[in-house]
C-alpha cells in the first residue's frame, strides 16, 4: 500500500520536551521551497497514495490547510490520517482518522510544557468524536513531570467521552536542556495497565531515535534552486 506523510514547519506549541529539538538544527530551513497545496498535490501524483499521513508541526490556520483534507481524499480516493496537538483543525470532510496528543490534563502543567492552554485541544477531542471522526489520543510518559498520575487524569477525561476511544502512552525520548529522563519499559507498562480499567483499548510504545531514520524523502526534488 502505498503511504505518505506530509510535514509542517513549525508548531502552535513550545513543548520542553520535543523530540523536533534534535531534528530540526540538521535541516536548513533555507534550502527548503514551501509547497503550496497545488504544489503538494503535483508531488503526490506520481505516487498515487492510498495513505496520506498529516504529521509534525502545526499548519497555521488557513484556507489551503482547511481544505487540505477534502482535497486530498478527492484527488487521490486515498485515506486522510491527520496527527496534531488539537489546537488548529482543519475542516473533516476527508479525514478518515484523526490521532490527537494530550499533553497534560492540568492546564497550569500545559502551560508550562507548551506554552499555551489546553481548552482548545480539549473541546477538539470532543467535536472530533460528536461530529462522527474516528479518534485516538496519545501522551508522552514524562518520570517526574507527566507521570502516572497525570496520565491518570488524561484516561479518566477520555473515557468521559468514550471508554472505547484508543489510548497511547509513549515514552518519553530525553533532548538537550529538559532535566528528565527516559521512562524504563517496566514504567511505561505499568502506567498503561494502571488506566487499562478505565478505557477499553491502551497501548504503550518504547521508541527509540532509530525510529525516526529510514523516511523516503518526497521533497528532495522541491529543493530551492
Amino acid at each position: 500500500m502505498n503511504s505518505c506523510s506530509l510535514y509542517f514547519i513549525g508548531c502552535n506549541f513550545r513543548c520542553l520536551g520535543c523530540y523536533w529539538k534534535k531534528i530540526y538544527p540538521r535541516v536548513d530551513l533555507t534550502e527548503l521551497k514551501l509547497l503550496t497545496l497545488d504544489e503538494v498535490l503535483d508531488t503526490l501524483k506520481p505516487v498515487s497514495p492510498q495513505t496520506v499521513i498529516l504529521i509534525s508541526g502545526e499548519a497555521v490556520e488557513n484556507r489551503e490547510y482547511s481544505v487540505l483534507p477534502q482535497t486530498l481524499y478527492e484527488t487521490f480516493d486515498c485515506e486522510v490520517r491527520l496527527m496534531t496537538n488539537g489546537y488548529i483543525l482543519p475542516e473533516t470532510i476527508g479525514l478518515e482518522h484523526v490521532s490527537l496528543s494530550i499533553k497534560a490534563l492540568n492546564d497550569d502543567l500545559h502551560r508550562r510544557y507548551t506554552g499555551k492552554s489546553n481548552e482548545t485541544s480539549l473541546r477538539n477531542l470532543k467535536f472530533l468524536h460528536e461530529n462522527g471522526v474516528a479518534v485516538s489520543v496519545s501522551s508522552v510518559l514524562i518520570p517526574g513531570l507527566i507521570d502516572q498520575e497525570e496520565i491518570g487524569k488524561i484516561a479518566h477525561f477520555i473515557g468521559g467521552i468514550d471508554k472505547n476511544i484508543p489510548y497511547r502512552i509513549i515514552g518519553y525520548m530525553p533532548v538537550d536542556g529538559f532535566k528528565y529522563r527516559k521512562p524504563r519499559y517496566e514504567e511505561l507498562q505499568e502506567v498503561a495497565e494502571s488506566v487499562s480499567d478505565v478505557l477499553n483499548n491502551v497501548v504503550f510504545s518504547d521508541p527509540k531515535a532509530q525510529d525516526y531514520t529510514g523516511i523516503i524523502d518526497l521533497f528532495s526534488n522541491n529543493l530551492q534552486r
